[in-house]
């Protein structure tokens, strides 16, 4: 089996920070898959067959792991698919800690919103959501939970 390890040193906003906007992340990113296929060219980033994303304390889990980047490697999107994709994030503060998990996870940089389709939880501190679908806007701080 071919293990593919890969370190983006890219210090982006990830997938994990949207849920606590205060926590900047300087910490390079590790990227475990099976496969993996890089198109610097159209800055799109797949990595297959038992992903293990992290950042410092932060991880994400999936069957597969899509990124999108635009020039100067800035992050666009994340798109993460398994059954179920999951994250956890570890925050200083109990309140801020949180964790989702959904067939679809897809993480929207420039407008901070991650979106959990498919059987999808959630759970921030002591808050918990569940629904077919659930947003997360770490702007406005707004979880939008139902079908």
């Amino acid at each position: 089996m071919y293990w593919s390890k890969c370190c983006l040193a890219i210090g982006l906003v990830l997938l994990l920070t949207a849920v606590s906007a205060a926590e900047p992340q300087q910490q390079p990113i590790f990227i475990e898959s099976d496969s993996l296929k890089i198109d610097d060219a159209k800055g799109i980033s797949t990595y297959k067959g038992n992903v293990v994303f992290r950042q410092g304390l932060d991880s994400l889990k999936a069957d597969e792991l899509v990124i999108y980047t635009e020039q100067r490697q800035e992050l666009k999107k994340i798109i993460a698919r398994g059954k179920p994709a999951r994250f956890d994030h570890q925050a200083e503060l109990a309140e801020e800690r949180s964790w989702g998990e959904a067939e679809n996870i897809v993480y929207e940089a420039q407008q901070s919103r991650v979106v959990l389709s498919g059987d999808a939880h959630f759970q921030q501190g002591d808050n918990q959501f569940s629904g077919n679908k659930i947003e997360y806007d770490a702007d406005k701080k707004l979880v939008k939970a139902g079908k």
